[in-house]
């Protein structure tokens, strides 16, 4: 008793956990954008297979399915391939109205052919039921059925449970294949958009290296325009200051040649006073000799006057002598 108590504890409590896992696995699948966008996927494959099949309630029910799929996918995860939930939801929304457009064709005929006699309304369409339709049946009187008949119609409604199990079976195997396919064409997708990504990403980093490039050569290029502009500003201070050197230099070569010119001038002028000096040195010294010469002449001719003979001769001679000595006559109170 107590065993078997255990092993219904331990059947129990793995009931559990694999419910508990499920709903994990269910609600993981749920967060991921791209099992969402799957789902909606084959629900609208399937919507189409349903719609070429004419069952068009059915088709629609898949396809609105896929449309809240595609909703909920925008809403809960917005950023996720904008551009190819836009296409799939573009999709289901022309599936969907296309669908109700033939529905409502299918309906008005339908009402037409109610009208006729010996016709009896197809049934519901249904989820497992692909091919209903009206059945022209045979007027019958109220409540008289053969055994035969019942037999018949057991048999042909076997017949086509078989043959819609093998229907079923076949769309199963069809949307299994699908399912398989749509996941290669998942993984095909995510390749390629992983590969896109990574261009992107290296043309970014591309981008971000020309960039980057061409912002070094515009901080070398005014760096060299501003080096260059302050070369110039030198160039032309040093310019200034050369030409202004030079004008100092001008002025000082004047002053030097206004100075060298006073001083020739002044040369001159001295050269000239000595060569009047000299003249008039020259002058007195003809005129001393003149009047030295006169006073030689007149002193001679007074000591001959007053000596007379040749005694006086003597006495001149000696006094002209005396006279001669000192420069100048001597005075004798004569």
């Amino acid at each position: 008793m107590a065993l078997r108590h255990r092993v219904r504890r331990l059947a129990a409590l793995f009931i559990v956990s694999f419910f508990l896992g499920v709903t994990h696995l269910l609600v993981g699948q749920q967060d991921d954008p791209s099992e969402i966008f799957l789902k909606a996927y084959l629900s609208a494959q399937q919507g189409e297979k349903l719609e070429r099949e004419n069952q068009f309630k059915t088709a629609l029910a898949k396809y609105r399915f896929a449309g809240s799929l595609i909703a909920e996918l925008r809403k809960s995860h917005g950023d996720w391939q904008p551009a190819i939930v836009e296409y799939r939801g573009r999709k289901i929304s022309e599936g969907i109205l296309g669908i109700q457009q033939r529905m409502t064709r299918q309906n008005a005929l339908n009402a037409s052919a109610n009208r006729l006699p010996d016709v009896a309304p197809s049934l519901p369409e249904s989820d497992d039921w692909s091919e209903p339709g009206p059945e022209v049946v045979a007027p019958q009187s109220d409540g008289v059925v053969t055994q035969a008949s019942g037999a018949v119609a057991s048999t042909e409604a076997t017949k086509k449970l078989r043959g819609k199990t093998d229907q079923l079976q076949t769309a199963i195997d069809k949307a299994h294949s699908d399912l398989q396919i749509a996941r290669k064409e998942k993984e095909a997708v995510n390749s390629r958009l992983q590969e896109t990504n990574s261009k992107l990403e290296k043309a970014q980093d591309d981008l971000d290296k020309a960039t980057k490039s061409e912002r070094e050569a515009r901080d070398q290029l005014q760096e060299s325009l501003r080096i260059a502009q302050a070369s110039q500003e030198n160039s032309v201070r040093e310019e200034k200051q050369l030409r202004s050197e030079i004008a100092h230099l001008k002025d000082a070569f004047g002053v030097a040649e206004e100075a060298r010119l006073a001083a020739e001038k002044q040369r001159d002028d001295t050269q000239a006073k000595l060569a009047t000096a000299s003249q008039q040195i020259t002058a007195l010294e003809h005129q001393r000799d003149e009047a030295l010469s006169q006073f030689r002449a007149s002193l001679k001719r007074r000591l001959w006057r007053s000596g007379g003979g040749a005694s006086g001769g003597g006495k001149a001679k000696r006094r002209y002598s005396g006279e001669t000595c000192h420069g100048e006559p001597a005075n004798h109170g004569a």
